[in-house]
């Protein structure tokens, strides 16, 4: 009978000890009239170990059995589970721990053979550790069955049996762990230092979207990809080329381990997207058949990190630990392509050219080129019309710089088929916008979004430089007349033409001027990328803000050291009022400008009329402006704020004259 004790134990019943259906062992011994009760309670227990060891070793070998799906059966449930690598390695992990088992049977059956008189009470003693670690194994099998646990979730829900406290449960969880940590860990040092998932099965916390990030794109790119017919991409990307594109992976939530935090998989998947475009360098496509041109992000050391990565598998897991790895290798990451945004790509040349053309350093061509185009922007705007002013930009460039400089060629003019705001239908200058060549990997930088904030400014600013260029038009138009005009009408010019060259200065000198200078310090004391991105953000956040052009939001921007895109901290819902206000200004201008322009001598009473309603609408966007900027420099507090009103206070001329709006500047 003890042989026969010894077969059930390993699996393997016989004749006395039989399997029905139910798989309730206890029930089927066979003889049991011939049993002492004591020994029937013996044999009880035995078999209940026995019992809990088939019902393991069935699991683990239904995994083996099964394809990418499969229905494994434990007692009366049916279970639909994944056999994906990370089960098949946890239950080479069970195989591993259940082998001293097998030897503690193997070493009862050598003492039976020398000693047949062997009693149950023996064979339970020996054996009787073996509960506890049963009881386990069977516990991690029905979380994984009943909550169908697959790939990398396995690393989270098993980790909680290693601080169990009870020295045999700990090592075989920490052995049945390790073959789960193999797995995982190769996952992540291919994508950590090769960019590379490897992962056909889905089974790690990080998905190939096997698509273009749309974040990276315009667009009219992602319609042409959905192959949609978009007359917008002929326009904007006729000469510049399309920016490089960016791959899309993102992380899985259900996917992610309990014992890894959102912080820290941002950080891995960070990490790897950098891997990712810095292998996937369009240079190193045109260069590979020559083999002049070889980018290796990890300078030689490849081999050195993956095997600190791979060191990981073989400890228990520490978050500290973890986490001290990863850094380091997101250090080289990131110095690395530090060094190829400012050196190579030449950052501060770009950051120079935006400020030329974008924030409109280079006034004497924008200013040319607005009186050479007046003609084309008098039109309806259309396909034709932007490639005339594109001529006339380019033409107007090359005519002021010669062969010094061709920096302009890197632009184009662009007109969106549709006003995206009412402020825009009363003057075609502000549909305008320009988009330039950027050298790959800057795209990280100057993303889409960004570009289109780069575009409002500019929008913004040419519109306020024809404004003020028709301002002083008109002045020139009168003056040629040499006719007498009315004082009004000088009167209402002068003060229009000080409030919009306060306003032009303010935007050029006290916002772009000194936040252009700060950011461009500020990058060549920095080293890491994320630096440079958190300062780029800062400086499109205070840029925009400070021209009025979008309003600054506190929630946006935050704590997003680890993605690969960012935002600027801008409200893209609520109007900036200050800017509405500035735009009616420059509404008010313009139709003065085109009135203005056909008068001459004495004024008649229709005009007059005209007149005092322009001025009429003059005082009131003047006092409204005012005190939209005196309230809002009572809220921020901003330097720049107190030199614009001195500016437009100058000599306290308009708080003489509204005594009961209580202002104090300085």
């Amino acid at each position: 009978m003890l042989h026969e004790v010894l077969f059930s134990l390993w699996h393997c019943p016989g004749d006395l000890f039989k399997e029905s259906e139910e798989n309730d062992w206890v029930e089927s011994i066979s003889m049991q009239e011939f049993l002492h009760p004591g020994e029937k309670k013996l044999l009880q227990k035995i078999l209940k170990i026995s019992l809990n060891y088939h019902n393991i070793e069935k699991f683990r070998k239904s995994i083996d059995s099964l394809g990418q799906w499969g229905v494994a059966q434990m007692k009366d449930n049916i279970c639909i589970i994944q056999a994906d690598s990370y089960l098949i390695v946890f239950c080479n992990g069970l195989d591993n721990v259940l082998e001293d088992y097998r030897k503690e049977i193997i070493g009862l059956e050598e003492k039976f053979l020398e000693n047949p008189h062997l009693t149950l009470t023996y064979v339970l003693a020996t054996m009787e550790k073996y509960v506890m670690l049963f009881d386990m194994i069977k516990s991690m099998i029905r979380t994984i069955t009943n909550e169908q646990i697959h790939g990398c979730l396995l690393m989270g829900r098993l980790h909680m049996y290693t601080i169990s406290g009870i020295p045999q449960i700990v090592t075989a969880a920490n052995k049945i762990i390790q073959s789960v940590n193999t797995m995982f860990y190769r996952h992540l040092a291919n994508w950590i230092i090769y960019g590379d998932l490897m992962d056909a099965n889905n089974e790690f916390f990080i998905r190939d979207c096997k698509c273009d990030d749309e974040n990276f794109q315009f667009p009219e790119q992602i319609e042409s990809v959905q192959n949609v017919d978009s007359h917008v991409s002929n326009i904007k990307k006729s000469r510049v080329r399309k920016p490089c594109t960016v791959r899309k992976f993102e992380i899985r939530p259900d996917m992610l381990p309990s014992i890894l935090p959102l912080e820290t998989a941002e950080s891995i998947l960070y990490m790897g997207r950098i891997v990712w475009i810095i292998s996937n360098d369009p240079k190193r496509k045109d260069d590979v058949q020559k083999m002049k041109f070889r980018r290796d992000i990890w300078e030689g050391r490849s081999v050195e990190f993956y095997k600190k990565i791979e060191q990981l598998e073989t400890q228990t897991f520490n978050l500290v630990n973890f986490e001290r790895t990863i850094q380091v290798c997101k250090n080289t990451v990131t110095n690395y392509l530090w060094g190829v945004m400012v050196e190579e790509a030449e950052l501060l040349e770009h950051l120079q050219i935006i400020r030329d053309y974008y924030a409109l350093g280079r006034g004497e061509l924008f200013q040319q080129f607005i009186v050479v185009a007046e003609e084309h922007l008098k039109q309806i705007p259309n396909y034709y019309i932007v490639k005339n002013l594109n001529t006339v930009f380019n033409e107007t460039a090359r005519k002021m710089y010669g062969e010094n400089d061709k920096s302009y060629m890197k632009f184009e003019l662009t007109m969106p088929n549709h006003l995206e705001s009412k402020n825009y239908a009363s003057n075609p200058m502000s549909n305008l916008e320009i988009y330039f060549d950027i050298n790959w990997p800057l795209h990280i930088i100057f993303h889409p979004k960004v570009m289109s904030l780069y575009n409002r400014l500019f929008s913004f600013l040419l519109r306020l430089k024809k404004t003020h260029i028709d301002l002083h038009t008109l002045w020139l138009n009168h003056m040629e007349k040499k006719v007498k005009i009315d004082r009004g009408v000088w009167t209402l010019r002068h003060n229009l033409m000080f409030l919009v060259n306060n306003l032009q200065y303010y935007f050029q000198v006290d916002v772009i001027e000194a936040h252009f200078s700060l950011l461009k310090t500020a990058i060549k004391s920095a080293t890491e990328f994320k630096d440079i991105i958190r300062m780029h953000s800062t400086f499109l956040s205070n840029l925009m803000s400070k021209t009025f052009v979008m309003c600054l939001d506190d929630n946006t921007g935050k704590d997003r050291g680890n993605n690969l895109y960012q935002l600027p901290s801008l409200n893209f819902e609520r109007e900036n009022i200050v800017y509405n206000i500035i735009v009616q200004l420059l509404e008010l201008c313009n139709k003065f400008c085109l009135l203005a322009s056909t008068w001459s001598g004495e004024l008649s009473d229709l005009e007059l009329n005209d007149l005092e309603d322009f001025q009429t609408q003059s005082d009131t966007i003047t006092e409204t402006l005012m005190r939209a900027l005196f309230s809002l420099h009572e809220k921020v507090s901003g330097h720049h704020l107190l030199q614009l009103l001195h500016r437009l206070d100058f000599n306290r001329w308009y708080t003489k004259r509204k005594p009961d709006f209580n202002i104090t500047i300085g």
